[in-house]
C-alpha cells in the first residue's frame, strides 16, 4: 500500500491546501479547502457545429464593426472563408464556387429567393429579429433541400420572454426596432420593422458614375410562438419587404428603375416527444416579385418576373434515424418584355405550374467512440405539364470528432430543378426563375469535401482547413444585355449558355474564440470554371470567380464602454465580357462582344472602422452611440464596366466606381 500513500500525498500537495488524516485502514481520506479550476470563456460569436456547420450567435452583432449603423447578418457571412466577397451593388451569397442560384437562403428552412436590400449593403434580415443563423457549405444531410449549393438559414427563437424587451437602432439612412411581448405564460409575439431615408442626407453622395440614385426599402417581421407544453411549440412566421430604386443617366441611359419584394408566411410545429423523437413540420408560403423598367431615347420597356411557392417540409430525427420529406408547387412567372415604341413585337411568356416532391432518409452508424459513419438516400420527383423526372441522390460522411479536434469528409450526389438566370452585372436584382424541361435539363453536381478543425491553446483559438471538388452538369448563364431589347428582337433561347463546370479550391481561416479581442483570419482560394458547348472546348471562369479572397475580422472590447471593430477584406476583380467594338447605326446602338469572361476587374479592397461607447440607463438597459467608417481607406473599388457615349457622339467602355469613397455613419441604438 505504501504507492498509494505516495499517489495520495502527491495529489496532497499538488490539488489544493488542506488537511490528510492517515486512519488505520489502509485508505487515505483528503479533505479540500478550496479547488481551482480555470479556462477561457468563449466569446465569439461563431461557433462550429458537429456536423460540420457553421452557427453564428446573433446577439453579439452589437461587438461587431457596424455599416452605416448596421451589422447585416448576410454582410458578415460574407467575410467567413468559402463564402464569397461581394462589391458594392451586389449582394449574392455564393458558396464554394456556385452561383448564387445554387445557395438556398431561408427563413427557418423557407426559402427567400431574394436577399438583397440597398444594393447589397444590406440584406433583407433583421439581425435584431433572429437569436442565431446556420451555415452549411454544403449538402451533407439527405434531408437539405434540391440546391447543389450550401444553405444559408436564419433560425427562430423557440423559449417564450419572461419579460417585455425590446431593441431599436436610429442611423443616418435607417432606423429599425424589435419588440419581444409575452402575451402569457405559453405565448409571445416577436415584432420588427425597419425604414430607409437613404436619400434625405445621403441624396448628394449616393452616386455611380456622378449620377444620383434614388433608393428606399422597408420591411417587418412578426413571429408568434405558442409553446403547448414542455414538448409541442407552434411557430406563426410572416416576413414582407419592398424595394424601389430609379437612376437617371443624363449621356446614356435617360431612366432606369427597379421595385421588388419578398413576402412569406410559415407555420412550424416543433415536436420533442419521448423515446428519442423530434420532429419539424413546415408549412408555408413564399413569393418574390420584380419589376424592372427601362427608357431610353423614346423607347421604353419593363422586364417583370415573379416565383411563388406552397410547400410543407417535415424533419423527423430517432435514435440513428434522420427521416425527411418535402412537397412543393412552384408557380413561375418568367421574364417578359412589355415594350413601349420598340420597333420589335415580343410575344407573350406563358407562366408554369410544376411540382416537386422529396423523400430522404439518413442512418447514422457508430464506428468507435468518436467516429461515425452516416449514409443516406433522396428520392425526388419534378413534373412539369407534360415533362416529368426523377433523381436518386446519396450521400455519404465520416465524422471524427475529440474534444479538441474535428474530422468530416463527405460525398454527395444532388440535383436541383429551378433555374436562375438573366443580366445582373449592375447590381439589381434582374435576374429571374424558371423551370427545368422544354429543352433545359435538371442540373446535377457531384461533391467531394474535407474539414478539419483542431482547438489551440486551451481552446483560445480554433484553425480550420476545409478542401472542396464539384463537378457541375447543366450549368446555365446570361450572354446577352438589356440594351438587347432595344436593338434587336432578343430570344431568350439564344441569350443562354449551357454547359458543364467545375468548383474546386480549399480555405483556411484561424478564429481567436475568447478573451477581449475575438475575431478571425481567413484565405480562400477558389476556382469556379465552365464550359459552354456554343463556344467551344475552352474553359472559362464564371462571372462570380473570385480566386484569392483575404478577410480580416475582429473585435476589441476594453471594458463595459468602449469597443472597436474593424474589417479587411482583399479579393480579386471578377470576371466580365468586353466589346471588341461598337457603333450606331440607324440611332441603334450595336455591340459586338469579345471573348467570353475574358476580362477582370481590379482587386477589391476595403478598410471598414467602427467604434462603439456603451452605457447603462435608469429606464433603459443598455444605451450605445456607434461611429462607423466604410471604406476607410478611400479605395476607388470598381464595380462594373458598361457602354458609354460622350457629349461628342463618342463611345467609351468604362468601369462604374462607387462615388462615396468613405461612407461614415453615426447610429444611436438601445436595450430596454
Amino acid at each position: 500500500m505504501k504507492g498509494k500513500h505516495v499517489i495520495s500525498l502527491f495529489i496532497a500537495l499538488h490539488v489544493g491546501y488542506g488537511s490528510v488524516v492517515a486512519q488505520e485502514s489502509p485508505t487515505w481520506s483528503l479533505s479540500l479547502d478550496s479547488v481551482t479550476i480555470r479556462g477561457s470563456r468563449y466569446t465569439s460569436p461563431v461557433k462550429q457545429k458537429a456536423d460540420g456547420s457553421i452557427e453564428w450567435n446573433l446577439g453579439m452583432m452589437d461587438d461587431m464593426p457596424k455599416i452605416l449603423g448596421n451589422a447585416d447578418p448576410v454582410h458578415f457571412t460574407q467575410m467567413l472563408p468559402g463564402v464569397q466577397t461581394n462589391n458594392e451593388f451586389r449582394s449574392s451569397v455564393n458558396i464554394q464556387g456556385c452561383d448564387h442560384s445554387h445557395s438556398r437562403v431561408s427563413i427557418a428552412g423557407v426559402p427567400i429567393y431574394n436577399v438583397s436590400h440597398l444594393l447589397g449593403f444590406f440584406s433583407v434580415f433583421n439581425g435584431s429579429h433572429y437569436p442565431s443563423m446556420r451555415l452549411a457549405k454544403m449538402p451533407m444531410s439527405s434531408a437539405a433541400s434540391n440546391v447543389l449549393g450550401g444553405e444559408l438559414t436564419m433560425l427562430l427563437a423557440d423559449t417564450v420572454p419572461q419579460h417585455f424587451s425590446g431593441e431599436a437602432t436610429i442611423g443616418l439612412i435607417s432606423s429599425q426596432g424589435t419588440l419581444r411581448m409575452p402575451l402569457s405564460p405559453k405565448m409571445s409575439l416577436t415584432f420588427s420593422a425597419r425604414r430607409s431615408y437613404l436619400n434625405m442626407l445621403y441624396g448628394q453622395w449616393l452616386k455611380a458614375d456622378g449620377q444620383t440614385i434614388h433608393y428606399s426599402f422597408y420591411d417587418v417581421n412578426a413571429t408568434l410562438l405558442y409553446k403547448a407544453n414542455e414538448t409541442n411549440s407552434l411557430l406563426l412566421d410572416v416576413y414582407h419587404g419592398n424595394d424601389k430604386v430609379s437612376f437617371e443617366e443624363d449621356r446614356y441611359l435617360s431612366n432606369m428603375k427597379d421595385t421588388w419584394g419578398n413576402t412569406s408566411v410559415a407555420l412550424h410545429w416543433l415536436a420533442c416527444g419521448q423515446c428519442g423523437v423530434n420532429s419539424k413540420q413546415s408549412l408555408y408560403l413564399t413569393s418574390y416579385h420584380n419589376k424592372f423598367g427601362l427608357s431610353m431615347q423614346g423607347m421604353s420597356l419593363e422586364l417583370p418576373s415573379a416565383i411563388m411557392d406552397l410547400g410543407y417540409r417535415g424533419i423527423v430525427t430517432w435514435n440513428r434515424w434522420n427521416l425527411g420529406a418535402e412537397a412543393v408547387w412552384h408557380h413561375i412567372e418568367p421574364q417578359r418584355v412589355e415594350a413601349v415604341n420598340v420597333p420589335f413585337v415580343y410575344a407573350k411568356v406563358p407562366f408554369t405550374d410544376s411540382y416537386e416532391g422529396s423523400l430522404a432518409a439518413d442512418y447514422t452508424l457508430p464506428i468507435t467512440c468518436n467516429s461515425n459513419l452516416t449514409g443516406g438516400l433522396r428520392y425526388s420527383i419534378y413534373r412539369l405539364s407534360h415533362y416529368m423526372t426523377c433523381s436518386l441522390n446519396p450521400n455519404l460522411s465520416l465524422s471524427y470528432e475529440t474534444y479538441n479536434t474535428q474530422l468530416i469528409a463527405g460525398y454527395t450526389f444532388r440535383h436541383q430543378y429551378l433555374l436562375q438566370t438573366g443580366f445582373s452585372n449592375m447590381g439589381l436584382p434582374t435576374e429571374f426563375w424558371m423551370s427545368c424541361g422544354d429543352g433545359r435539363n435538371p442540373q446535377h453536381a457531384h461533391e467531394f469535401s474535407l474539414t478539419a478543425t483542431q482547438f489551440l491553446f486551451r481552446h483560445q483559438y480554433r484553425i480550420s482547413v476545409d478542401m472542396f471538388y464539384r463537378k457541375l452538369y447543366n450549368q446555365v448563364e446570361f450572354s446577352g444585355s438589356v440594351l438587347d431589347y432595344f436593338n434587336t428582337k432578343a430570344d431568350l433561347s439564344n441569350q443562354m449558355l449551357f454547359g458543364h463546370g467545375e468548383n474546386y479550391g480549399f480555405n483556411v481561416m484561424l478564429n481567436k474564440c475568447s478573451g477581449r479581442l475575438t475575431g478571425w483570419l481567413s484565405y480562400s482560394f477558389t476556382q469556379a470554371k465552365r464550359r459552354f458547348d456554343a463556344l467551344g472546348a475552352q474553359r472559362y471562369p464564371a462571372s462570380h470567380e473570385r480566386p484569392h479572397e483575404v478577410s480580416v475580422v475582429g473585435t476589441y472590447s476594453f471594458n463595459n464602454h468602449w469597443s472597436i471593430g474593424s474589417v479587411f477584406v482583399y479579393a480579386s476583380g471578377t470576371p466580365f465580357t468586353a466589346p471588341a467594338y461598337v457603333a450606331m447605326y440607324n440611332q441603334n446602338l450595336l455591340i459586338n462582344y469579345g471573348e467570353h469572361n475574358a476580362n477582370r476587374l481590379k482587386p477589391y479592397v476595403r478598410l471598414d472602422l467602427s467604434v462603439n461607447y456603451k452605457w447603462r440607463g435608469r429606464w433603459i438597459r443598455e444605451n450605445g452611440i456607434n461611429l462607423s467608417l466604410y471604406n476607410a481607406t478611400s479605395r476607388n473599388n470598381e464595380i462594373f464596366y458598361y457602354v458609354s457615349t460622350d457629349d461628342d457622339g463618342s463611345f467609351a467602355y468604362r468601369a462604374t466606381k462607387f462615388q462615396l469613397r468613405i461612407l461614415p455613419s453615426v447610429s444611436y441604438f438601445c436595450k430596454f
